[in-house]
């Protein structure tokens, strides 16, 4: 792992975190495939050199990373929640709950 991955890894998670904000389908699929490089990047083995500002710059990308996640889990059940009322509205009970359970 190296200071480059960390900084691609805040940059790619800044695009994708504005990207779920502005609801941009096309800027999601963007933005996903460079997540996901950078976090394979902090996974690569390296010689870490640490420099004063290190701590700080990983305690970053961990909030940007988990901002994130936040986001995609919130659209996930606002996404489900549209799905269970569509199917209720055509009287499809038997592939909705009749009860809204979070975190499904």
């Amino acid at each position: 792992m190296n200071e480059d991955a960390v900084d691609r890894l805040i940059g790619s998670s800044e695009a994708l975190i504005a990207a779920l904000d502005a609801h941009d389908i096309d800027a999601i699929e963007a933005a996903l495939p460079a997540f996901g490089e950078s976090v394979t990047a902090l996974k690569s083995p390296g010689v870490l050199h640490r420099t004063p500002g290190l701590q700080a710059r990983l305690a970053e990308a961990m909030s940007l990373a988990d901002a994130a996640r936040a986001r995609v889990r919130y659209l996930a059940d606002r996404t489900q929640q549209r799905i269970d009322m569509l199917a209720n509205a055509a009287g499809r009970f038997d592939c909705t709950p009749a009860t809204y359970k979070p975190g499904r």
